[in-house]
């Protein structure tokens, strides 16, 4: 209860101070208001992401997912959440041994030849100890924190307690599915037995693919809240300095990331939904090791054949086919003004073709404003969000897309995933005029 308590206190006093800069802001005068703002959007997002990490958890999930996907949200937040990436303090080892005592049985440890106490991994929901086997295999041995079940049960009430304000706040239909979605992510990150699933499943996926690995289970000690894998080694995927010692292109990592969930997204509709750069190693080939199954997730037909649509529409500019895409997606809100989106999303590949970004690892100011929009919403914000609503399961992909695209960036800063993209968008294109086959569609379906 107090940590319920504590959480509520935490977002309840945030808004109270938006709530007091709407009231008494315009007495200020115009230049003091926006001041003001600043460095309230400083100092609120400091105290939220401080605070999600005392609180740990489920919370350190949800900043780690609102500074990829929140963009609703001031730059300010988004560089304080981003801390909560590599911050997480491991759980002590007492902690763990229960979890693998109420696993394995009473003598747990015994079945290892050694197992060593620190981590060499830890997150928001579990942890990870490297370990012997008694014949010699080295294993990754993942632990789901104890207790965690019942935290994201009271977390997730916190939430959904704010929710009716941030729909005034934020006037897009649906924005409850966010809510659910993260639900569904965090129930779908603690079912252990749905992450070996997973597991098997991209193993086969890959199985003719020598440029991809995918670690194996170790079935006999793997039950309930433990996962027992095979222990895999590999360069961080965004250390350039660690790939280039090991005689690796960054480039060509990047390549293989997007030809992975081009591969992923659009032929199988399967893919891995948490491309954090602590789920990929790296060997020379160069090989991608795929880590971390917890978030695979299957993507509808509809969102697949609107997401080409799309990407063909950007990389040939055109505009009809980027509103398709958007209606297939299930984007457009029943009664909201299609008319109004159209022209924005007509508006949006005009301008497109003058962007210029010689450094996706590093956007100003102006390359952010034109690769998000924001000349074209301006003035209208409100009107388009209401005539969008947010399709069922594109929680997962928004949130794979913008992790991918910041270590694609990190990866290749001169051509990005929007350069590394176009080759494949390129293609499909090829091939559906080869074929003869019409553009997608639009689904009358908007729930």
């Amino acid at each position: 209860m107090l940590r319920y308590l504590r959480a509520q206190w935490l977002i309840w006093s945030i808004l109270a101070a938006y709530g007091a800069w709407w009231l008494f802001g315009r007495l200020v005068g115009r230049a003091n208001r926006r001041g003001w703002l600043e460095r309230l959007n400083t100092t609120s997002a400091r105290r939220l992401a401080r605070g999600f990490a005392r609180l740990a958890g489920v919370y350190i999930k949800l900043g780690q997912i609102l500074s990829v996907v929140a963009t609703f949200l001031p730059r300010a937040y988004a560089e304080e959440l981003e801390l909560l990436q590599d911050q997480v303090p491991p759980q002590p080892f007492e902690a763990v041994r229960a979890r693998l005592v109420e696993a394995l049985g009473p003598e747990a440890l015994e079945r290892f030849a050694a197992f060593e106490r620190h981590p060499v991994a830890a997150a928001s929901l579990a942890q990870v100890h490297r370990a012997t086997l008694l014949d010699g295999r080295e294993v990754a041995v993942k632990v789901l924190y104890p207790g965690i079940e019942r935290k994201i049960e009271l977390d997730l009430a916190v939430v959904r307690s704010v929710t009716p304000l941030l729909k005034q706040l934020i006037p897009v239909t649906h924005l409850e599915r966010v809510v659910e979605q993260l639900a569904s992510l965090l129930a779908h990150e603690t079912d252990y037995a749905h992450e070996r699933a997973n597991i098997t499943r991209v193993r086969e996926l890959f199985a003719d693919d020598p440029a991809v690995l995918v670690p194996h289970v170790i079935e006999e000690l793997s039950r309930g809240s433990v996962i027992v894998m095979s222990f895999e080694r590999g360069a961080r995927v965004n250390d350039r300095g660690a790939l280039e010692a090991i005689g690796v292109d960054p480039t060509e990592v990047a390549r293989l990331l997007v030809r992975v969930y081009v591969t992923m997204l659009m032929e199988h509709r399967v893919f891995h939904a948490d491309p954090h750069p602590g789920n990929f190693l790296v060997r020379p080939g160069p090989v991608l090791v795929i880590l971390d199954y917890g978030a695979v997730e299957t993507v509808s037909v509809d969102l697949t054949e609107g997401m080409k649509a799309i990407a063909l529409g950007l990389a040939t500019k055109q505009d009809t086919l980027v509103v398709q895409g958007l209606e297939r997606m299930g984007f457009l809100a029943a009664d909201g003004d299609h008319s109004l989106v159209a022209d924005v999303a007509r508006e949006y590949v005009s301008v497109l073709g003058e962007v210029d970004i010689a450094d996706y690892g590093r956007l100003d100011a102006r390359a952010i404003e034109q690769l998000v929009g924001f000349r074209q919403v301006r003035g209208r914000l409100r009107a388009i969000m209401r005539s969008i609503t947010y399709p069922p399961g594109f929680f997962y992909v928004e949130r794979a897309l913008l992790l991918l695209f910041g270590l694609v960036a990190q990866l290749c800063p001169e051509q990005g995933l929007p350069g590394l993209v176009l080759p494949y968008a390129t293609q499909a294109l090829a091939r559906r005029r080869a074929r003869s086959v019409p553009p997608p569609e639009p689904s009358t379906s908007f729930e």
